[in-house]
């Protein structure tokens, strides 16, 4: 017995250094995620889960932090950014923004609205409270807010603006600017595809096949309710409206019938053809 109670004790004391460590290792991790570029954001305004940035009243969506972006993007456009952080969004800083073009071989200029822009980077608080503006290379951020991609397989960039966990399954959504230009007119334009298909739909989960000119969507419904189109390039020799796409398939899975009725998971494959639905009976029916 003497030996048992001995074993015990020893046990007891291994157990007591063993969570002492773990405590003190807890505490310098908090201490690391309560501190930006060496500077406090824990402050008056709690601890812990409810924990609030230093000048966190500030990221009211209402207060701009300034950007400027030293170097030449797309290797035509500066930028300097509005943006105006609201605590009520996620991930931490990101909000509504201003962003301001100028190109650099021609006297152009242009500014665009972004919802949910976002830079994963660090911001110290003073940037918060101070109008001087934050000096980036937007060359070396490792999540851009926006970009210049060809999307509709034209050979032209467009100005894809990263919404940030604004998409399907938080993913990230994109609003699309046609950049549309006639040099030897002196004409330039940038049209915004919000509102048309299937640009207004782009997400993380859209996929783009540049050699077959199609875009295939996503909509995620959860468990035998989603669907999925498919969009090819409709060229046009007008220049001014060279943008457009056409449905040409769609998938649907549906757990009821045409009555509502509950009914086995079931695909339901069609071809559109001149906007309508034709569906391929051979490829459709009840799934696994």
């Amino acid at each position: 017995m003497p030996s048992s109670n001995r074993n015990i004790e020893v046990m007891k004391k291994l157990l007591l250094i063993i969570l002492l460590l773990t405590q003190s290792i807890y505490a310098d991790e908090v201490k690391k995620m309560e501190t930006i570029d060496g500077e406090t954001i824990i402050s008056e305004y709690g601890d812990g889960f409810n924990a609030k940035p230093r000048g966190y009243k500030l990221m009211d969506g209402k207060t701009p932090i300034n950007i400027e972006f030293t170097d030449v993007i797309d290797g035509r456009y500066m930028v300097d950014v509005e943006w105006f952080p609201d605590w009520g969004l996620a991930p931490l800083l990101t909000g509504p923004a201003n962003i301001n073009f100028k190109l650099v071989n021609r006297d152009i200029k242009f500014s665009i609205k972004a919802d949910l822009f976002h830079i994963e980077r660090q911001i110290k608080a003073k940037n918060i409270t101070s109008k001087e503006a934050i000096k980036l290379n937007f060359s070396e951020l490792t999540s851009v807010p926006f970009d210049f991609r060809d999307v509709n397989f034209d050979g032209i960039n467009e100005l894809v603006i990263t919404n940030r966990e604004g998409g399907q399954r938080f993913s990230d959504s994109y609003t699309i600017y046609l950049i549309q230009e006639i040099e030897e007119d002196n004409y330039f334009n940038v049209l915004d595809l919000s509102d048309t298909m299937p640009y207004s739909k782009f997400d993380g989960l859209t996929k783009f096949n540049s050699e077959d000119k199609t875009v295939w969507m996503e909509y995620s419904g959860g468990a035998c309710s989603s669907s999925y189109e498919t969009y090819k390039r409709v060229f046009s020799d007008y220049p001014l409206e060279d943008y457009k796409f056409e449905l040409i398939k769609k998938i649907d899975y549906e757990s009821w019938d045409d009555d509502l009725n509950d009914i086995p998971c079931s695909k339901y494959v069609y071809d559109v053809v001149d906007g309508k639905e034709i569906l391929i009976e051979s490829e459709s029916g009840p799934v696994d």
